[in-house]
């Protein structure tokens, strides 16, 4: 783990593992999300402290991140992570993380994180505020869009793929709460659930970004909801919406960006008549 005093930028070096790779021999995009929540958390020990992993008062947790998959990742070489803090403002910040793998840039992640105690949003501790504005970056945050794919879930008994998911023992995190990578796994399945349905005539699928919201921690064991529909269609891509429900509420809602790929090229493919069709029958709109 190192900061350089001229660069507030924070870096360590993480390796892929054998168990992140998917059936396409590449890293997995929910375990792609796990070494960007990793690098965040070398960061955190570095700025806030050994042990600020866990907290039995206040907690640090995202509130939305966004992740950008730019190329595939290979397993058995190292990736360099850098992590740069936004922005710091009372009751939230904002953190940039890249990941490089021999020299390419493979992916990044910009996620605004929130401070909770008692399941309830609370200011940053002045002690995280004032350890975190040390390390804010000379160069302004770029402007977030809002999240309109929220606007969707007000209709999620029309979302046409809907599934049921146990929670696991592995889905509980440190602190007792439903994890950030379990939460971001039940996205990942929200919108499996509709692919696997679907007939590419040959062609891959690869997401591309996802971009997600979460609202509640909370964890159980009673059996989570899943629902997810299209919400737009491009020429050589479409977007899942999604979402997970922990007894009719809410817990973590996602946009992902999926781009139909020709193996033999591994370059974006037009959609096939008959996919769009499909996925024209999934629309919501």
């Amino acid at each position: 783990m190192t900061t350089t005093a001229d660069n507030t930028d924070f870096s360590c070096t993480l390796s892929p593992r054998f168990t992140d790779l998917d059936n396409w021999r590449h890293v997995n995009n929910s375990r792609l999300y796990q070494l960007h929540q990793e690098a965040r958390m070398r960061l955190q020990l570095d700025c806030l402290g050994k042990n600020s992993w866990y907290s039995d008062d206040v907690r640090l947790r995202p509130l939305r991140s966004n992740t950008q998959f730019r190329q595939e990742t290979f397993y058995g070489e190292d990736i360099q992570a850098t992590v740069r803090v936004l922005s710091v403002a009372r009751d939230q910040f904002r953190l940039l993380s890249t990941l490089y793998q021999n020299g390419r840039l493979v992916g990044t992640q910009d996620v605004t994180m929130g401070a909770t105690a008692q399941s309830h949003r609370v200011d940053l501790p002045t002690a995280t505020f004032e350890q975190l504005a040390a390390r804010l970056s000379a160069e302004p945050a770029p402007e977030l869009d809002e999240p309109s794919y929220l606007d969707h879930l007000h209709h999620i008994h029309n979302f046409p793929v809907h599934q049921q998911l146990t929670p696991r023992f592995a889905d509980v995190d440190a602190d007792s709460q439903r994890s950030e990578a379990a939460l971001a796994r039940y996205m990942e399945q929200a919108r499996f659930g509709g692919i696997r349905q679907l007939d590419f005539d040959g062609l891959r699928v690869m997401v591309a970004a996802v971009d997600i919201s979460f609202t509640d921690y909370h964890m159980s064991w009673t059996p989570v909801e899943l629902a997810s529909g299209i919400s737009h269609i491009g020429n050589s891509s479409f977007r899942f919406t999604g979402c997970s429900l922990h007894k009719g509420e809410i817990q973590v809602a996602a946009s992902s960006v999926m781009v139909v790929i020709d193996p033999a090229t591994s370059r974006p493919a037009p959609l096939p008549r008959s996919l769009r069709e499909q996925l024209e029958g999934w629309f919501i709109g």
